[in-house]
Order: C-alpha cells, then sequence, then structure tokens
C-alpha cells in the first residue's frame, strides 16, 4: 500500500483522511480546467487547428483525470496531475510570452484575460496540490465526516462563480465569428459593430461580388460590418452603405487594390519603410503592428490626397515566425476631412472608438470592461476615419474592414514575404 492510497483510505467511522478532502476538491477543479479548455478549442479551432487538438487533448485529460481522481484514486494518478497541470501551465506561461507555444498557437485565445488566467491558476493549484498529496503526511490525518461534503462543496461553488465569470467575458478575438453573434452584439450594444444595427442588407447581386486583382488577399468582395469589426470599431458613416456597385465603381476598386500593392511592395522590406519616415504607433513586437509616416499624414491635412497609393499615410505588419511581413496599406484621413470610396460600397471607412492616443497618434491603450481610463498623457477619442487595402488572405479579401490579429498573423504566414526582423 502506497502513502499515496493510504492517504485515501477511510479514517474511521466517524472522520475521513484529509487527503480524500483535497482530493474531491482538486477534482472539481479539474473540471473547471477542461470547460475552460473546452472553450478555447472551440474558439480557435476555424484558424488554430493543431492548437485547438491539443488544446482538446488536454481538456478530456483534466476531465478524465477527475473522474479517476474520485473513483480510484491512486499515487500514479497523482503523479500524472503533476506532469499534467505543470506541463499546461508552462505552456501558458510560453504562449503569453511568445504567443507562439504550439505551432500556430493564437495570439490571444479568445477568452478574456481573466479566462486565460483562471484557467492558469488552477493548473498551477492542481499540479502543487498533486505534489502535497504525493509528499505531505498529514494528508492521511482525519477530518470530520462533515468537512468531506462541506470544502468540496465550498469549492465547488467559489469555482462554479468563477469559471462563470471567466466564459462571459469572453472577448471577441476569435478566429471566427458567426453572423448572428456579431450581429446581436451590434444590436444590444456590446460589440463594435457599426452604429446602425444591419437593419439594410446589401442585394444579393451586390453580396455575389467577385473580383480578382493583384494582390495575394484573394477576391474584393461586399465589406461586411458584422463580420469584420473587432470590438471599439463603427463605420465612419451613420447609414449602412449597401447599394450594389456599379461597373465603374467595381472596375475602379480593382484598380485601386492592384494601384495600392504595386506601389506598396517596396514597403515589404520593413527597412525600407523605416527609411521612409515610417514610424510604429502601437507597440513593437505586438502580433500586429501599424507604422505611420507623419509627413506623409501631413501632407493629407494640407490638402494633399488622402488616397495617395504612392505614399499611403500608414502601413500594417504582422510578426510571424519568419519575421514582419507588411499585410496591408492603410489610408487616414484627418477629423472631417475626405473620405472618397472609389469603389463606391466596396470602399468603406471605419473608425476606432476606444483607442488611447498620444498627441502624435500613438496608441498606448485601450478602455473597456476593468479599464476605464487611459495611461498618462493619452486621452480615448475617436480616430480619424480610415480604409485599410490588405495584402494578405484574411476573410473578407483586399477590402475588408479589419480582422481580428489572430487571423491577421495566419493569413501573413501564408504569403512569401522577405527576411525582415520583428516590427
Amino acid at each position: 500500500m502506497t502513502d499515496a492510497d493510504e492517504s485515501m483510505r477511510p479514517a474511521g467511522h466517524d472522520g475521513a483522511p484529509l487527503g480524500k478532502v483535497v482530493m474531491y476538491c482538486l477534482a472539481i477543479m479539474s473540471i473547471a480546467a477542461a470547460v475552460i479548455h473546452f472553450a478555447l478549442a472551440a474558439e480557435n479551432f476555424p484558424g488554430y487547428w493543431l492548437f485547438s487538438v491539443v488544446t482538446l487533448v488536454v481538456s478530456w485529460l483534466q476531465l478524465g483525470w477527475a473522474i479517476v481522481a474520485i473513483i480510484r484514486p491512486s499515487r500514479g494518478l497523482l503523479y500524472g496531475g503533476v506532469m499534467l497541470n505543470a506541463v499546461v501551465f508552462a505552456g501558458y506561461v510560453i504562449t503569453t510570452a511568445t504567443g507562439d507555444a504550439i505551432g500556430t498557437a493564437p495570439h490571444s485565445g479568445g477568452l478574456s484575460a481573466f479566462g486565460n488566467g483562471l484557467g492558469a491558476a488552477l493548473e498551477a493549484v492542481l499540479a502543487a496540490g498533486c505534489a502535497w498529496l504525493l509528499t505531505a503526511k498529514p494528508a492521511r490525518h482525519p477530518v470530520g465526516r462533515q468537512r468531506l461534503i462541506m470544502a468540496p462543496a465550498a469549492t465547488g461553488a467559489m469555482t462554479a462563480v468563477l469559471l462563470g465569470v471567466a466564459l462571459a467575458t469572453a472577448g471577441p478575438g476569435a478566429a471566427t465569428s458567426t453572423p448572428s453573434a456579431t450581429a446581436t452584439a451590434t444590436a444590444t450594444g456590446t460589440g463594435g459593430g457599426s452604429s446602425m444595427p444591419g437593419m439594410a442588407m446589401p442585394s444579393a447581386a451586390a453580396l455575389a461580388i467577385k473580383l480578382p486583382n493583384s494582390t495575394p488577399a484573394g477576391d474584393i468582395s461586399m465589406p461586411n460590418p458584422d463580420m469584420q469589426m473587432m470590438t471599439g470599431m463603427r463605420m465612419a458613416s451613420s447609414v449602412p452603405c449597401t447599394a450594389t456597385p456599379t461597373a465603374t465603381q467595381q472596375k475602379a476598386a480593382v484598380s485601386f487594390v492592384d494601384t495600392s500593392w504595386q506601389d506598396a511592395k517596396k514597403y515589404q522590406r520593413l527597412a525600407v519603410a523605416k527609411a521612409a519616415g515610417y514610424r510604429p504607433i502601437t507597440p513593437v513586437g505586438a502580433p500586429v503592428v501599424h507604422y505611420l509616416n507623419p509627413a506623409y499624414y501631413r501632407a493629407t491635412v494640407e490638402g494633399g490626397p488622402v488616397l495617395n497609393t504612392d505614399d499611403p499615410q500608414s502601413l500594417v505588419y504582422a510578426n510571424t515566425p519568419k519575421g514582419a511581413v507588411l499585410v496591408a496599406a492603410m489610408y487616414i484621413t484627418y477629423p472631417g476631412g475626405p473620405t472618397p470610396q472609389p469603389g463606391g460600397c466596396l470602399t468603406q471607412w471605419h473608425v476606432h472608438t476606444n483607442l488611447c492616443l498620444t498627441p502624435s497618434l500613438g496608441v498606448v491603450g485601450e478602455v473597456g470592461a476593468g479599464n476605464p481610463t487611459c495611461p498618462s498623457g493619452s486621452v480615448n477619442r475617436v480616430t480619424p476615419p480610415m480604409i485599410h487595402v490588405w495584402f494578405v488572405p484574411i476573410p473578407g479579401g483586399p477590402t475588408a474592414i479589419d480582422a481580428p490579429d489572430q487571423q491577421v498573423v495566419r493569413a501573413a504566414e501564408q504569403v512569401a514575404a522577405p527576411p525582415n526582423g520583428v516590427a
């Protein structure tokens, strides 16, 4: 009989071993950790299948471990609990630090920071608890039968509350979003949809438009605000743009996209962009980094063309394992400035409402739930209108309004690019 087995044996008619009480509590926490991993796998499967498969395996192992811990605890099971949860916790730490722990691991999991943190905390407690049961003689100490019920019940109640908060605060940064979910968030004011909640829809003819072009981003199609806007975004116009683009507008959209790509190719090398005066205005080393050329933006403010394909005000890079990849040109007007749409509703402008901006348009944070104020030296204000032309195959094509960072990085990994360092 091993020490761990002995610690689970009944301590008499009036008591139970402390180890049995602790084991029940650990089993409850392992079930909660499994639920978090099931949710994480479901959120990321469309864009990060390998990460999701590994996450599903972890989920089933944690769930199976909990069942066996209740039915037939053993010393071998405790060793397995230490190893499993220590490895998963280490994976969380590495993913948080590097964003790429398991091949195609997403840079943000789709759960809130609280949800991800809760999962990691549960794994740390599980590993520590199993190790304690393996080594601590007090685990065999008898405790009252009442504690055998009350301690797991209290653990279950507290874990259920925390798990509910984690799932309820899951962010919209999943690999994909469903139209119905995003439309609901838009209509209720909880998401980042357009200011006009999807009452008018483009015609079937508009939705069927697929225009070939020279970029690696795929065909041009009608932008879909319900699918392509993140939290804190809305369309620049309060009136939904649903008109079917004319033949002239469709031709102009292709020309605009093709010219943007041809003129931006020189900036595929990050060093060329920096030499031209582009500087990062979002955190360096993030999954997606925006660069602004102050001189080009100043020229726009002073009356120059907004859609200057040769000198776009902003460039967007994604950091991938092979280095930074140019993913988009972004044209920015000034507050109240012109927002030309050469492609009609194929070329739509948007703004951000949740960013913390410095006087030089640097983005140093976001406001939102749990973070109501901006860092010192920055203010939250609506950005000037902007429009992307994408050069990588994100959902929606070259004129998609936006996409989650993990989609952009994944798309960037699919295209050829010259060697670059980190953007």
